[in-house]
């Protein structure tokens, strides 16, 4: 902080104010600042007496001064205006005085006179990760700034000179360090010769060009060796090194394991028991997932099961640095997960967004009146139905720029369907109803925009194998009253009567059937799907998945190698000619 001002914060809508300054008076030994944050109606004069206290308690304490010692000499504060140099009145109201005349005024404090810099940007607070390993991104897990914009911050990475044997042992050298410089950006790209070493991030905050004091945060943890190259890095090298054509979107759909799931006993023990304690945490995986997803230069990245602050804190900023921008649409309930769309601005733009919770849309959408006669029908039923959070994320995207001619209409549909075994007949029912919202939107947006084409693109994990009516229902376009899904629950007594179900898009699934898409220990099976017209569209490339061998090399998902319990899949879409 600058020895010549004073930082003073208000928000508009609080009652307090910050004052902040440094003190350094060599005479008196100290050199210290000092943070207050007094009522915006107290009275200047009881401000400027608790400064000098507080200057004189510090300067006290400094010394080792006893009761009995000769009393500190008084220091003087006052506030003073700009014009005359005349004291401002003792009964002026906190706001009044460092706020709203904050340009006509001094805070003068013994013979040091300080300008009242209000509203600087300022970083609030900042944290670095508690897992940094070699060959993975490292940034701040935790940044707030205030009075200015994150993403004009300048930021420095700087590492120690000297490589430590423990996290203890480097905390307790600190002082002895010398920093290199290690590079600059939000994001920090270690390496194998980082092993052991502190790393430190100084960030200056930034309001257009108005520059704030640095903040600087150093890592609690020294960086250890990762695992390695990872089969995600060789599916990178092989197939995803440069951008897909302008005239292609690459598509992904991944269900990346929330924290929320992954972070319990029960699921350490039961769920994942093949999976270490470190390799399941999320500080562990989340660099994994980082490198992962920003490697695979997505322009359409389509997640599920994503934690609210996984999105804020380290996905969102990291794909930002790649070019994509995204939105995050929660799950319904009290759950803090939800699905994810990013899309790579250079060729999509989003002209809407649109979270629709299944179960509320259900009884009052007229769409829905067919299938809501016959929920309605069973009583138990409909009181599953009504019971989930499911929900569909709708967005779509224009072509821009050069991306296939910028005649192009994308809604991307992408959800994460209801998981328990006996609910096939639930999840065909909430296809259904995805379905039915995303075909009028693409019907709005015909008529809206007569001379672009319009097409659907449908991800997301639907936790329905195959031979089950969901995969059947999208690209046969029909499934019928009898149908074998109706009838799978009938321990439940949902039966489903009298229900058909039919569409009029061309659809497939991009990726083909692989044989699984989740493996655990206890299951293993095709979930996931990238689903797509096959009359607006050509698969031009799909990213092979992961060998068996790969995929069992620690028996099971998650894994060290592996961050989720799901592969992701990846395919190239080509845009076919108007």
């Amino acid at each position: 902080m600058s020895s010549q001002k004073v930082i003073v914060t208000h928000e508009s809508d609080t009652r307090t104010v910050g004052i902040s300054f440094r003190y350094k008076d060599e005479e008196r030994k100290i050199d210290r600042i000092f943070n207050f944050q007094r009522s915006t109606e107290e009275e200047t004069y009881n401000i400027l007496n608790r400064i000098i206290n507080n200057i004189l308690k510090a300067v006290n304490k400094k010394n080792k001064r006893k009761s009995d010692d000769p009393p500190e000499e008084s220091i003087s504060a006052k506030l003073v205006k700009l014009s005359d140099g005349e004291s401002v009145p003792d009964e002026m109201p906190c706001y009044e005085s460092f706020v709203a005349q904050a340009s006509n005024h001094n805070l003068v404090i013994g013979p040091h006179s300080y300008a009242i810099d209000l509203n600087p940007p300022i970083v609030k607070s900042i944290d670095l990760p508690r897992n940094i390993m070699a060959g993975y991104s490292t940034y701040p897990t935790k940044l707030e700034v205030a009075f200015g914009v994150e993403e004009h911050c300048r930021f420095q990475w700087f590492k120690s000179n000297k490589k430590f044997e423990s996290d203890k042992e480097a905390q307790k050298n600190l002082q002895t360090i010398q920093w290199l410089e290690h590079g600059t950006g939000r994001v920090c790209h270690t390496v194998a010769d980082d092993v052991g070493r502190l790393l430190k991030v100084v960030i200056t905050p930034f309001d257009g060009e108005r520059q704030g004091e640095v903040a600087e945060a150093v890592a609690n943890v020294v960086v250890s060796a990762g695992p390695g190259e990872c089969p995600f890095h060789r599916r990178q090298r092989q197939f995803t090194s440069e951008l897909a054509p302008e005239d292609c979107l690459r598509v992904i759909s991944y269900n990346i394991l929330a924290d929320l799931y992954a972070d319990s006993d029960h699921a350490r023990t039961n769920l994942f028991p093949s999976c270490p304690p470190y390799a399941i945490a999320i500080d562990y995986r989340k660099q994994l997932l980082v490198t992962e997803i920003t490697g695979y230069l997505g322009d359409l990245v389509c997640l599920q099961e994503v934690d609210e602050k996984v999105f804020l804190r380290d996905l969102a900023p990291a794909m930002a640095e790649v070019g994509l921008d995204g939105h995050y649409t929660a799950k319904g309930g009290q759950v803090t997960e939800g699905i994810v769309l990013f899309y790579r601005r250079s060729k999509l733009r989003l002209l809407e967004k649109n979270r629709i919770v299944l179960s509320q849309e259900l009884p009052t959408n007229v769409l829905f009146a067919d299938i809501w006669e016959k929920v309605q029908a069973n009583p138990d039923l409909m009181k599953r139905i009504l019971d989930r959070g499911t929900v569909l994320q709708v967005s779509v995207l224009e072509s821009v720029g050069s991306c296939a001619g910028a005649e192009r209409i994308v809604v991307v549909g992408g959800t994460h369907l209801y998981f328990y075994p006996d609910a096939d007949h639930i999840r065909l029912i909430q296809t259904a109803l995805c379905h039915t919202v995303l075909r009028q939107v693409m019907q709005l947006y015909q008529v809206k925009y007569p001379e672009k084409d319009v097409s659907l693109i449908f991800c997301g994990d639907f936790n329905s194998c195959p031979e089950f009516g969901v995969y059947r229902f999208m690209t046969q376009q029909w499934i019928g009253p009898d149908d074998s899904d109706w009838t799978t629950c009938e321990e439940t007594k949902e039966h489903v009567k009298e229900l058909s179900l039919s569409h009029d898009l061309e659809m497939d699934s991009a990726c083909g059937l692989p044989q699984y898409t989740n493996y655990t220990p206890h299951f293993n099976g095709c979930l996931d799907y990238i689903f797509y017209q096959t009359d607006k569209y050509d698969v031009k490339q799909v990213v092979p998945l992961p060998s068996h061998e790969e995929v069992t090399e620690h028996i099971a998902l998650p894994s060290p190698t592996f961050p989720s319990d799901h592969l992701p899949l990846i395919a190239d879409l080509q845009f076919k000619p108007k």
